[in-house]
C-alpha cells in the first residue's frame, strides 16, 4: 500500500527486464506511487500562508508593468510592434525570474537539510539518493512553475496587440519550463556540496546572475544577428528569437541542426550532468558514485558527436568543421577535469555488491576507478574525433579543405590524449582530486602559452614571421595556426606540417605511457590498500579471540578444593 496515494504499490521489475518494463513500471508509479520526498516538500510549501501571497504579488507587479510599457508605447507605434516589443519584455522578465528564482530554491532544499540537522533522518529513511534527488528536483521546479503559471495570463497579452502568434507564446513558456529545469538542476548540484544553506544560496546567486547575463546577451541577443543572418524572417535584436525561428523559420536540413538538435543537447547534456552531480554528492564515500557519471559520459559524448555530424552535413564548409573540432575539444577536456576526481578503485563494499549482483567485467568497468575511467574516455574520445573526421571528410569537397580538417582535429586528438594520460597519472600519485586538477590546469596553461612566452623572449618571433611559426607547434594553439597556414598555402608550410606531426605524435606515446605507469601506481597503491586491511582484520580478529579465550577461562568454575 502507497503511504503517499492510499493504492495499492506497484511491484518493481526484475533486474533483468525489458527497457520497456522499466519505463512502465516508473510512469505507473509516477501516478501512484509519487517520490516521497516530493509529497513531503509540497505538504511543507502548502502550509506555508506566504507562498499564495508572493505568487500574487509577483503577478500584479509583472501584469502592472507590462501595461504600462503597453500602453506608453502604443500611443505613437502600431499594435503590432507594441505587440512584439512586449512579447520579448516579458519573456526576459520571465528568463530572468527562472534563472535567478530557480538556482535559489534549490540551493536551499538540500543544504536546509544539513542546516536544520534533518539531513541524517531523511538518509535514513533507505531512499537511495537518486530518489532524493529526484524528490528535490521535483519539489524545486513545482514551486518555480507556479510562478510560470500564475504568469501564463499577463503572456497572453502580446498576442492581443497583434505582431505575434499564438504558437510563438506557447513555445516561449515551453522555453521558460525548459531553463527552469535546467536552472533548478543547477541549484541542486551546488546545493549538495554545501553544509551551509546561506552558503549554498550565496554562491549560487553569484554565479547565477553572471551565467544569465552571459547567456542572455550571448545566445540572445548576438546570437539574433547570425539568425537573421541565416533566417530573414527573425529578426534581429530582439533575445527571445528561438521561438520565432521554430514558427517562421523555412524548413530544411538546417533547421534540423541548428533550431532542433544543437538546441536539445545544448540542455539536455549539462542538465543531466548536473544531475549526476547531485545523486553523486549525496551518496557515500564507499558507495558507487561513478557509474552513472560514465554513462552521461558515453551518452553525453556520443550525442555532441551527432551533433556535429549533423551540422558538419548541413553546412559543408571547413570553418564549421573546424568549430566542431574546436567544440569537441572543449568538451572533452572538461570531461577529462571531470575524470581526474575518480577514485583509484571500487570500495570494498562496491566490490561485495559487484559480487552478489554477480555483475559483469564489462559493467564493472564502468565503476569508480581512474584507470578505466580514462580507458573509457580515450576510447570515447577516439570514436568522436574519428567520425567527425569521416564525415567532414565526406561533406567537404576540396581537398585543402580536407588537410585543413584532419591536421586540426589530428593535433587537438593527440593534445587530449596526452592530458588523458598526464591526468591519471596525477591522480594516482595524489590523495585526492583537488591537486591533481590544479596541475592539470598548470599543464594546460603551460603548453598554451609556453613556446610563445620562450620565442617572445628569446626574441624570434620578431625576426622572421612565418619561418619561425613552427616552434610553436607543441602548443595546441598551434592547430589554429597550422590550418590558417594550410588554407593559404604557406612557403613554410612543409617545416609546419612536420613539426606538428612530430608534436602530436609524441603528445599521443607521451600520453599512452603515462597512463600505463598511472595503472601500474593504481595497482601498487590498490594492493597495498587491500594488505593494510587484511592485517587490520586479523589483529581484530586475534583480539576478539583473545577476548572470548578470557570470557571463557573467566567463566570456569574454580577447581574444587581438597579435603585435609
Amino acid at each position: 500500500m502507497s503511504i503517499q496515494s492510499g493504492s495499492a504499490s506497484i511491484p518493481p521489475p526484475a533486474p533483468d527486464a525489458p527497457v520497456g518494463a522499466r519505463f512502465g513500471f516508473w510512469w505507473r508509479s509516477l501516478a501512484r506511487d509519487p517520490n516521497p520526498v516530493w509529497m513531503r516538500e509540497l505538504r511543507q510549501s502548502a502550509r506555508l500562508q506566504r507562498t499564495p501571497v508572493i505568487l500574487m504579488t509577483v503577478t500584479v507587479a509583472v501584469a502592472l508593468l507590462i501595461c504600462s510599457v503597453g500602453g506608453i508605447a502604443s500611443v505613437t507605434t502600431e499594435p503590432a510592434k507594441v505587440g512584439v516589443g512586449i512579447f520579448h519584455t516579458f519573456f526576459s522578465l520571465a528568463f530572468a525570474l527562472v534563472t535567478w528564482l530557480g538556482p535559489a530554491v534549490a540551493a536551499s532544499t538540500i543544504a536546509g537539510e544539513k542546516t536544520g540537522r534533518t539531513w541524517e533522518a531523511l538518509a535514513l529513511t533507505g531512499l537511495p539518493p537518486a530518489s532524493i534527488a529526484r524528490g528535490k528536483f521535483l519539489s524545486a521546479f513545482t514551486y518555480v512553475g507556479l510562478y510560470l503559471v500564475m504568469l501564463a495570463p499577463v503572456g497572453v497579452l502580446p498576442f492581443l496587440f497583434g505582431g505575434v502568434a499564438a504558437t510563438e507564446v506557447i513555445l516561449a513558456f515551453f522555453c521558460c519550463f525548459v531553463f527552469a529545469a535546467l536552472a533548478v538542476t543547477f541549484g541542486l548540484a551546488l546545493s549538495s556540496k554545501f553544509q551551509s544553506s546561506a552558503a549554498a544560496i550565496i554562491v549560487t546567486l553569484m554565479v547565477t546572475l553572471v551565467t544569465s547575463f552571459a547567456v542572455y546577451m550571448g545566445l540572445g541577443v548576438a546570437l539574433s544577428v547570425a539568425v537573421h543572418d541565416r533566417w530573414p524572417s527573425v529578426q534581429q535584436g530582439p533575445p527571445v528569437w528561438l521561438p520565432t525561428a521554430w514558427v517562421r523559420a523555412d524548413l530544411g536540413l538546417h533547421y534540423l541542426a541548428f533550431l532542433i538538435v544543437l538546441p536539445a543537447v545544448a540542455v539536455l547534456v549539462p542538465g543531466w550532468l548536473f544531475y549526476e552531480i547531485t545523486v553523486a554528492n549525496l551518496a557515500g564515500p564507499s558507495d558507487d558514485r561513478s557509474t552513472r557519471l560514465r554513462a552521461w559520459t558515453i551518452a553525453s559524448s556520443l550525442a555532441v558527436t551527432g551533433c556535429c555530424s549533423i551540422v558538419a552535413v548541413a553546412t559543408r564548409n571547413v570553418d564549421w568543421a573546424k568549430a566542431q573540432g574546436a567544440l569537441l575539444f572543449f568538451f572533452f577536456v572538461f570531461v577529462v577535469f571531470l575524470v581526474a576526481g575518480e577514485p583509484l578503485g571500487p570500495s570494498r563494499r562496491v566490490r561485495v555488491m559487484w559480487e552478489r549482483t554477480q555483475r559483469s567485467a564489462l559493467l564493472r568497468a564502468l565503476g569508480p576507478g581512474v584507470v578505466p575511467a580514462t580507458t573509457w574516455l580515450l576510447a570515447v574520445i577516439l570514436l568522436a574525433f574519428a567520425a567527425c573526421i569521416g564525415v567532414g571528410w565526406a561533406t567537404l569537397s576540396g581537398p585543402v579543405d580536407r588537410t585543413v580538417l584532419v591536421a586540426f582535429d589530428g593535433q587537438l586528438l593527440a593534445f587530449l590524449i596526452f592530458l588523458c594520460g598526464i591526468s591519471a597519472f596525477f591522480r594516482t600519485r595524489a590523495e585526492g582530486a583537488t591537486v591533481p586538477r590544479v596541475l592539470l590546469v598548470l599543464t594546460i596553461v603551460t603548453a598554451a602559452i609556453g613556446p610563445w612566452i620562450v620565442l617572445a623572449i628569446s626574441g624570434v618571433v620578431t625576426r622572421s614571421g612565418d619561418a619561425v611559426l613552427a616552434l610553436g607547434a607543441p602548443s595546441p594553439v598551434f592547430a589554429f595556426i597550422l590550418a590558417e597556414e594550410i588554407a593559404r598555402s604557406s612557403s613554410t608550410l612543409s617545416s609546419e606540417m612536420t613539426a606538428a606531426v612530430l608534436c602530436s605524435v609524441g603528445y599521443a606515446l607521451f600520453g599512452v605511457g603515462l597512463l600505463a605507469m598511472a595503472a601500474g601506481r593504481a595497482q601498487a597503491r590498490m594492493r597495498q590498500e587491500r594488505e593494510r586491511l587484511s592485517q587490520l582484520e586479523a589483529m581484530l580478529d586475534a583480539e576478539l579471540r583473545a577476548e572470548q579465550e578470557a570470557a571463557l577461562a573467566s567463566a570456569a568454575p574454580a577447581p574444587e578444593p581438597t579435603p585435609p
